[in-house]
């Protein structure tokens, strides 16, 4: 950890994988309600790691010496409601990868401020990265929680119409 900047380290990815961990993805879910209960682990991952980004990631890229540079990581909501962390100019006319790259290749950026703005942009790539993996797993474990539950219900449907009919022929 550096004094200026803290980069999320393994004690929080060891927490957030011990809360709710996606080892269990690729197993046989037992109906609707093992995979809603892993979309709610899903969106416990995402509302965490939107956490740590709002409250340890943007504030600490917003002190000395990163307050002295003309660029901000800034968070950006998506449609869907996913957090990402973008670069923007303070002025705000311009934004993305562009402006980290314009001031790490500008010469007055030291080689210590470099190496500080290279582990910050790894870790908002790599959180921009987990946020997208976590949010399209959610998304499709939800949307398979829902259709899992229309085969449920057209089957029943079926077992009770079959059922019926047999009792109307058969006298049951």
């Amino acid at each position: 950890m550096n004094n200026s900047y803290e980069l999320l380290g393994q004690p929080f990815y060891q927490a957030l994988e011990y809360g709710a961990s996606l080892k269990g993805l690729l197993k046989p879910f037992k109906g609707k309600g093992e995979l809603d209960r892993f979309v709610a682990q899903c969106q416990a991952m995402q509302s965490q790691l939107t956490k740590a980004a709002m409250e340890i990631i943007i504030p600490n890229a917003a002190k000395y010496p990163f307050s002295l540079l003309p660029i901000r990581l800034m968070h950006q909501t998506s449609k869907s409601g996913v957090v990402f962390l973008r670069w923007r100019r303070c002025d705000r006319s311009k934004m993305g990868t562009e402006v980290w790259q314009e001031v790490l290749q500008d010469p007055r950026t030291s080689f210590a401020m470099a190496s500080k703005l290279h582990a910050l942009e790894q870790q908002r790539i790599l959180l921009n990265m987990q946020m997208s993996l976590i949010h399209t797993i959610s998304r499709q474990a939800a949307e398979c929680a829902k259709k899992m539950e229309q085969a449920d219900e057209a089957y029943n449907l079926s077992v009770s119409t079959i059922s019926k009919k047999r009792r109307q022929d058969y006298g049951y």
